[in-house]
């Protein structure tokens, strides 16, 4: 090879690793070219992550583009809405004047359950598929209601009450009136039923005392049965339909009582026991007044008293204090007539209107037989009968000094 084939040679040799070169120096440079321009790219995209979003109204849309959930402010605050996939609103939550509300509806957009706040606290609903009210808790003033309403209307067919003095129960029947009350205080606790009238037939609980009672009345109201408590014990009346008392059974000082009244509530009869003594019985008149009774007295002996229509003592018949029975007639207060026994036997006495012995017969105590005595109206022995053993009759001056006897011939 000449020298200068051989120099052509070196140089197409030079050359060609020159080409070789700038390949390799073009592709590291746009490879370079590529990761500047792919950073300043991502550089520009990554803009700083803001910390606030702020908007007056963020809609929410599902893949029909309708919207599903709403953010949005009202005049009294924030308000979330959110739809169905129907399209109907089903639920949300807002602000009110008194606070929070929170209301759900059902598939046909009517209301079926709320959370409000009011005045006196907060209130929870539940209501029907039409939309009217079922049932509902709401915080008053000084406590609690809780009502349910019947099916068709929102007319309250129950309902409980609580406050600071007394709770209260409340049932009503399906034309709205009355059926049940009842509830509990300081004083004690009460169930009522209330009849068709609106008139409470029934009763048990507390009286004004607080004591025990239990009461049942007509339909008009009027009580016809009563049992209590009273000062002793045990209370209880029986009425007539116009609510006069007609039996009475009651607990006294002395132990048990039962009272009978005629039709005006005054008459009838008393059956009954006095402290310490022992029974007692009284039959009364149309006034009230007593015209017969039976008693025990004082010294645990019997008596039995007739009197007049305006209560006064006619007639008496009990136990002496010689443990001997004695009969008495009165006329007025004074007593008239007296049959009694003595340790001798028996004796009659009859009085004037002074309450002066004129008559007296009897056995007598200063001798064997028979005794008869006529006496003025001081009460001053005038003439005297004696049987045994020396049978006289004698007679006295007015005053006593001198005696005339009459002998048998």
């Amino acid at each position: 090879m000449t020298p200068i084939e051989t120099r052509l040679e070196q140089l197409e040799q030079q050359l060609q690793l020159i080409t070789c070169q700038g390949r390799r120096e073009r592709r590291i440079g746009l490879a370079c070219a590529l990761v500047l321009g792919s950073a300043a790219l991502v550089g520009f995209t990554r803009a700083p992550q803001p910390e606030v979003i702020q908007a007056s109204r963020i809609e929410i849309l599902d893949a029909q583009g309708k919207i599903s959930c709403l953010l949005s402010s009202t005049p009294t605050g924030g308000q979330l809405d959110v739809w169905a996939k129907g399209g109907a609103n089903i639920a949300r939550l807002s602000s009110s004047e008194s606070g929070g509300d929170l209301a759900l509806w059902n598939s046909a957009g009517k209301p079926v359950a709320g959370i409000f706040a009011n005045s006196t606290g907060g209130r929870v609903e539940v209501t029907r598929g039409d939309g009217k009210i079922a049932a509902f808790l709401e915080a008053t003033k000084d406590g609690s209601d809780f009502v349910l309403t019947r099916s068709g209307s929102e007319d309250t067919a129950m309902q409980f009450s609580v406050n600071a003095a007394r709770t209260e129960g409340m049932v009503n029947r399906a034309n709205g009136k009355q059926a049940l009350r009842f509830g509990a205080s300081d004083k004690g606790a009460a169930f009522s039923v209330v009849g068709d009238s609106e008139k409470e037939i029934a009763y048990v609980g507390c009286d004004a005392k607080s004591a025990g009672m239990f009461r049942i009345a007509g339909t008009n109201g009027t009580t016809a049965v009563e049992c209590g408590v009273n000062t002793n014990g045990g209370e209880f009346r029986l009425a007539e339909t116009n609510g006069t008392t007609a039996v009475e059974c009651a607990i006294n000082d002395g132990g048990g009582e039962l009272v009978v009244h005629e039709t005006n509530g005054a008459g009838g009869c008393i059956f009954g026991n006095t402290a310490a003594r022992g029974g007692f019985a009284e039959i009364r008149n149309h006034d009230g007044k007593a015209a017969i009774s039976f008693e025990v007295q004082e010294n645990l002996g019997g008596r039995t008293t007739v009197r007049t229509s305006t209560g006064q003592i006619a007639a008496l018949m009990d136990q002496g204090k010689e443990e001997s029975g004695t009969v008495q007639i009165y006329a007025g207060a004074t007593r008239v007539a007296a049959l009694g026994g003595g340790t001798t036997g028996g004796l009659l006495n009859l009085f004037n209107m002074k309450g002066k012995a004129v008559v007296v017969a009897g056995a007598a105590s200063d001798a064997e037989g028979g005794l008869f005595s006529l006496r003025n109206n001081s009460g001053q022995q005038t003439v005297r009968a004696v049987a045994d053993p020396n049978g006289e009759v004698a007679s006295y001056s007015n005053d006593g000094t001198s005696k005339r006897v009459l002998m048998a011939p």
